[in-house]
């Protein structure tokens, strides 16, 4: 267990109160403000005088109070935060702002009066040992839909000053140790046209950003020599409205390649003489544009799982993606104007210990007809996916391990996937040779058919569509056998009747596999 400390800040207190900045029109807005003379050696105790290097964890977020809020796009804001000395940090910015001074810590869109808890996954924003007193400063950024997005600024204030809420954060502060824990990078990406001085191409279309030369060497410039193996995590995001969009359209997975994901099928395409997995793109997450071009969203629980590559050289051509939302071509969406704009947060962290495998899949090109891709039944309850291998999904670790742990870790529930009655389902699999378990919802008691846990589809009546994770919350063992499978997801209603209209397993589906040590 790592030894930690807790820092708790609130705009609200009066023991250490935040000095906020020049008022407009003298109105407070609270679109900045600073925390000074934090006593860090205060807050991390023995661990101060330990390590050269931390790692700061947000916790939670809470917001409090009315907001007065001129414009939508004043609506979408970034906690950005300065005051130490930021590591392994690139933001896709101009090169007016200095990235070794801010780091997005949070997203926001709805402000008057929620409170926000923000789940941490792992990502961790490194920083070095530098004064024992700093002066810890916050600015909200808020997308500029005329120019260009000025990254740890000042929001643009509009004729009637914008006045945001109190907020108190609670971090969670860790040392870092070299090859052991903590070591990670932060990659902002900005999908902004207005930017400028970037070494990237943009498609005509809007929906692929490339990198002749992405240097990885500078964004992990603390660890990057001293591992091979790493992982990369979406971990949030915040769209800015795309236009009119309505039904699946409006579901856009990300793909990224150009690195080398060594345990990685995804599935992407409906070919049915042959299932299609690549193992060049990966699926690192899923956003849901905006229906219309005044509605933003923000993703800051969505955390879909890691996904481990091998170092090949300093610098990658990386490529972003926006496809379909069958994953068989680029996204159908509209792009145009300054809409939508994107800023998705992505964490680097090497592989310690725990291999991972990725494995992306869906019941698309799927008929009720068996062909060799394999085949569904008439409502999606059940779907099975031929010739899948498992070996290519661990390859650097099927050897290794006799036993396996396998985890749904992200869902996309496509339009009109759930309903009042039946909205939360029940998920089982088959083709794996799972350990022994007791699954006490049939009267065949006893099942070689491994029940992966619950999940929650899209609301009702709308059913419009949504991507969720579960984390490691939904998982199983299986027992190596075989290296090439054929997996069956099959759908329950949680009260044992059945399925009224709703497709349940119209859905994509990330699984990852992980090796058990064996106890022996």
């Amino acid at each position: 267990m790592s030894e930690s400390a807790s820092l708790i800040l609130s705009t609200k207190s009066t023991t250490n109160p935040a000095v906020f900045g020049p008022a407009v029109g003298g109105i407070t807005t609270k679109n900045s403000f600073v925390f000074n003379n934090i006593d860090l050696k205060n807050v991390l105790g023995e661990m101060w005088d330990k390590y050269d290097q931390f790692a700061l964890k947000v916790v939670q977020i809470n917001t409090q109070g009315t907001v007065t809020v001129s414009g939508s796009q004043n609506g979408l804001v970034s906690y950005n935060m300065a005051g130490l000395d930021w590591s392994n940090l690139i933001y896709e910015t101009t090169g007016s702002n200095n990235i070794n001074q801010w780091v997005s810590i949070f997203f926001s869109s709805v402000l008057t009066g929620q409170s926000f808890m923000q789940t941490n996954t792992g990502q961790s924003y490194n920083f070095r040992k530098g004064n024992r007193n700093v002066n810890l400063q916050f600015a909200l950024n808020v997308p500029d839909a005329t120019g260009v997005n000025s990254f740890g600024g000042f929001p643009n204030q509009p004729a009637t000053a914008n006045v945001y809420n109190d907020v108190a954060f609670h971090f969670v502060i860790e040392p870092v140790i070299a090859g052991k824990q903590n070591e990670c990078a932060y990659y902002g990406f900005n999908s902004n046209l207005a930017l400028t001085g970037l070494n990237r191409v943009v498609s005509s279309d809007r929906k692929e950003f490339s990198y002749a030369s992405f240097n990885m060497r500078k964004l992990c410039d603390q660890f990057w020599d001293k591992h091979d193996n790493f992982e990369i995590q979406m971990v949030s995001a915040a769209l800015r409205g795309t236009g009119t969009l309505s039904g699946d359209i409006v579901i856009s997975p990300i793909q990224l390649s150009g690195l080398n994901f060594i345990n990685n099928q995804t599935k992407e395409t409906n070919n049915t003489n042959k299932i299609g997995l690549s193992t060049e793109n990966t699926i690192i997450g899923t956003v849901i544009l905006n229906t219309t071009a005044a509605i933003h969203n923000v993703y800051n629980q969505y955390n879909p799982a890691p996904v481990q590559f091998l170092k090949t050289s300093d610098l990658v051509p990386l490529t972003l993606t926006f496809r379909n939302p069958e994953n068989t071509a680029v996204s159908a969406a509209s792009f145009t104007g300054v809409h939508p704009q994107f800023q998705i947060a992505f964490f680097i962290k090497p592989i310690y210990e725990v291999d991972k495998g990725t494995l992306n899949i869906s019941p698309w090109g799927l008929t009720t007809t068996e062909t060799n891709l394999g085949v569904r039944d008439t409502n999606y309850t059940t779907f099975t996916l031929k010739n899948i291998n498992l070996k290519q999904v661990c390859k650097s670790f099927w050897d290794k391990y006799d036993r396996f742990n396998i985890f749904l870790t992200s869902v996309t529930h496509f339009n009109n996937a759930g309903n009042a009655t039946n909205a939360a389902i029940i998920i089982q699999m088959s083709g794996l040779d799972f350990i022994s378990q007791t699954s006490y919802i049939s009267s065949a008691g006893l099942t070689q058919t491994a029940t992966l846990g619950s999940i929650s589809l899209s609301p009702f009546p709308s059913g419009d569509p949504k991507a969720s994770t579960m984390q490691s919350a939904v998982v199983t063992t299986f027992i190596k056998s075989r290296e090439v499978v054929n997996l069956t997801l099959t759908a329950l209603t949680l009260g044992g009747g059945a399925f009224s209209a709703q497709a349940p397993l119209g859905c994509n589906f990330t699984f990852t596999i992980v090796g058990v040590k064996s106890t022996d």
